[in-house]
């Protein structure tokens, strides 16, 4: 006897199907430690559109009377140097962070990506120069040059975006430059071309497509570095400014009192370790989607 199958289930299938980001979350959801980033990802996310309600108190609320204070009934994660509850200042922190590492990953990653495509398409003379500025900027640590960029430009969490950014666009650069470099030569790029396509078209509707997925996966990546430079620099003071609250600034102050309050510089770094941990794990996961060549042979099995 032959099973009915319900009309909706097999509209629902075919949409599915024919849907590619539903089908590569999907991918990425068989993947247990991408599908463990998705979890952290997915709560760090809540936690921060809905701090206000999430918080038990304001972030800079002064509780004077019990100036690092344990963990207690009233203060569940106990208090900073300032009486402030270290439990609402970490829930609004996270805003802070998913804020930097997003904002300042998607902008490297829109300059980069730009760059990179008219470097590979072009070639010749411009490619050879932008590459040259490229080596130039990479020369410099990471760290290093946004800490000097930082210090030119002043504290402050516009700056610390604007430095990461000023670097980040170079990764994103070389990575677009050499897939193009490999997508340019295939058959529907020349076909294109030879039909009259005007060159900004080919690059943004025919190229662009075909190397978003090693971008995609470097996007995830970038904005767990992005999150761990903004708490880096934080914690040297050229970060974010008091009283807003921030996991690196947390950790810079709870560091002076590490003996009498451990809890206050544990958190915040728990946090921070947290978020990285899960952005990573996500990469993987999309990494192991997107790569055709490691589709089977790193499945992991539901």
């Amino acid at each position: 006897m032959t099973d009915a199958v319900h009309p909706t289930a097999v509209v629902a299938v075919s949409v599915a199907s024919r849907n590619p980001a539903l089908a590569l979350l999907r991918a990425v959801a068989r993947h247990r430690l991408a599908s463990v980033g998705l979890v952290i990802i997915a709560a760090l996310i809540f936690i921060a559109i809905f701090a206000p309600l999430l918080a038990p108190y304001s972030p800079n609320q002064q509780d004077l009377y019990r100036v690092l204070a344990p963990p207690g009934r009233i203060h569940l994660l106990g208090t900073d140097n300032l009486g402030r509850d270290l439990l609402s200042r970490l829930i609004y922190g996270t805003r802070v962070s998913l804020f930097v590492g997003i904002v300042s990953s998607l902008v490297s990653a829109v300059i980069g990506v730009i760059i990179g495509l008219i470097a590979g398409f072009r070639g010749g003379m411009v490619d050879a120069i932008i590459m040259r500025i490229t080596d130039a900027f990479l020369c410099f640590p990471p760290l290093i040059f946004i800490l000097a960029m930082s210090a030119v430009l002043g504290p402050g969490l516009q700056n610390v975006m604007l430095s990461f950014a000023l670097f980040g666009w170079t990764i994103f650069a070389r990575l677009a430059r050499g897939q193009v470099l490999l997508v340019r030569e295939l058959p529907f790029i020349e076909a294109a071309r030879s039909v009259g396509v005007p060159a900004t078209r080919i690059m943004f509707r025919h190229i662009l497509p075909n190397i978003m997925a090693p971008v995609l996966v470097a996007i995830t990546i970038t904005i767990g570095v992005a999150i761990l430079v903004e708490s880096g620099v934080s914690f040297l003071g050229l970060g974010v400014q008091p009283p807003t609250a921030s996991w690196g600034k947390e950790l810079r102050v709870g560091f002076t009192y590490l003996e009498a309050a451990p809890l206050f510089s544990i958190a915040p770094g728990v946090m921070i370790t947290l978020a990285v941990i899960a952005f990573n794990f996500v990469g993987d996961g999309l990494r192991d989607a997107l790569d055709p060549r490691l589709r089977g042979a790193n499945r992991v099995p539901r």
